[in-house]
């Protein structure tokens, strides 16, 4: 049998990126899921036992090491965080954990050559002013 697939999902112990976790589990045996989620909003208890999981932050985890330690070939990027009502009182808050966690996992997708980044987001919407 050959290499298994396998897909990197950030915010992997929150709503959406523990259940997507859960459905490959279950319906791709195939697939191999790793995750990474700081638990600044998810639980651990979410992570299905499968997942190879690691407790770290976007924003100051050596990424290099995950893309290369596991030759990823998906990442779902779910790991965000969503505070309407506080965005303004925590603006570099948001920014790092945001905006340059984005741009940190993006420049590894193309550094690792991955076929497909995901990328979404919750409804929230955050003004600046």
């Amino acid at each position: 049998m050959g290499k298994k697939t396998t897909i990197l999902i950030t915010g992997v112990a929150g709503l959406l990126g523990s259940r997507l976790a859960d459905w490959i589990i279950e319906n791709k045996p195939e697939y191999k899921v790793i995750g990474i989620d700081d638990l600044s909003g998810g639980y651990e208890d979410n992570v299905h036992s499968k997942v190879e999981f690691y407790k770290e932050d976007l924003v100051t985890y050596d990424l290099n090491s995950i893309f290369t330690k596991h030759t990823i070939d998906y990442v779902y990027h779910f790991a965000a965080y969503a505070a309407e009502g506080l965005s303004p009182f925590i603006r570099e808050y948001n920014y790092k954990n945001n905006l340059v966690a984005t741009s940190r996992l993006i420049n590894q997708c193309i550094m690792h050559d991955i076929k497909r980044l995901v990328f979404t987001s919750t409804m929230a919407v955050y003004w600046s002013w």
